[in-house]
């Protein structure tokens, strides 16, 4: 088999990977959703949990495998890249839609519980390597995350809502096990598929994990902020993507990760990346805090950071 014909398999692979994850992902959600309501899974916390969890499910499967396989520049860029995607360009596409008008509750619980995701990840990769005590705390960090949904979800508090196709208890069971296997499955055929391009194409893994393999693994979250923003619930659309970050940094990375003594953080996956998560939260908190409403012009500015951010990356 010729070089071109196997770099091309290898890129058709890879795009039958991203396709795969998005309708993958929906069977998942539906699959899980229609459990939780059988089980008697309170509406809110279902809500709550299943969004950001099944939706970030192709990050956490890439996550994953990187760390079998070696490769963990593709998992933590994958990640990485896809939460600066979701704070930035998802919210702008949003708010393009439609002006969205936020809950002062989800302002002031998740958008304050990602700035200390931010803070706590940047000081962990501060000196250029993530050990496994730092990834498991991330994890435990997570777990209190959840708690405190729950908590609120049962108190009758502001948790946001999703809604879901109900299918039968056999088909839902079918759905989730398709689910898992089929995105596990696309996982480590993309895993080894972006191994083998960069090295054919002589790229970096962590950039292509930034930026190509990020924006494919958050297209489902992007459907589902959108169309929150066109039905009107703005704090849906905003609170799904601070969700999908906070499940894909402290779940997606610290899980997997601290079942590896240590980790190096290499190049434009290091503090960089992290500065600016943390430059748009700042923006989108000051916007937000004084009038609680995003519009074009923040959308403009979230979509030139996104941008910029790829010339920077890409230097």
């Amino acid at each position: 088999m010729s070089y071109e014909w196997e770099l091309g398999v290898a890129v058709l692979a890879l795009v039958g990977c991203f396709v795969s994850f998005f309708y993958l992902t929906n069977v998942f959600v539906s699959g899980l959703g229609t459990l939780a309501k059988r089980f008697n899974v309170p509406e809110s916390v279902a809500g709550a949990s299943v969004a950001a969890m099944a939706s970030s499910a192709p990050e956490m499967s890439a996550s994953c495998f990187s760390v079998l396989k070696g490769h963990p520049d593709i998992g933590i860029g994958t990640i990485v890249g896809s939460a600066i995607f979701n704070i930035s360009l998802l919210v702008a596409f949003s708010v393009w839609v439609r002006k969205c008008v936020l809950d002062e509750k989800v302002l002031k619980r998740d958008g304050a519980f990602y700035l200390l995701v931010v803070l706590v990840t940047i000081l962990g990769i501060l000196d250029g390597v993530l050990t496994r005590w730092e990834a498991l705390a991330w994890f435990l960090l997570y777990i209190v995350y959840f708690a405190w949904l729950f908590r609120d979800a049962v108190n009758g508090r502001f948790v946001h809502r999703e809604e879901y196709k109900y299918l039968s208890m056999k088909r839902a069971v079918l759905y989730c096990g398709l689910g898992v296997v089929g995105i596990a499955l696309s996982a480590d055929v993309m895993v080894r598929s972006v191994v083998y391009v960069t090295e054919a194409l002589g790229l970096s893994e962590s950039v292509f994990s930034l930026v190509v393999v990020a924006v494919a693994t958050s297209i489902p979250d992007l459907f589902v902020s959108v169309q929150a923003a066109r039905n009107g619930m703005g704090s849906l659309a905003v609170s799904n993507a601070l969700g999908s970050n906070i499940f894909d940094i402290l779940a997606g990375v610290g899980l997997p990760f601290s079942f590896v003594a240590a980790t190096q953080i290499h190049g434009s996956i290091g503090l960089s990346a992290f500065y600016l998560l943390l430059s748009v939260l700042i923006f989108l908190g000051v916007s937000a805090f004084r009038r609680r409403v995003l519009g074009r012009r923040e959308a403009g500015v979230l979509a030139a950071v996104y941008v910029s951010y790829l010339f920077f990356i890409w230097l």
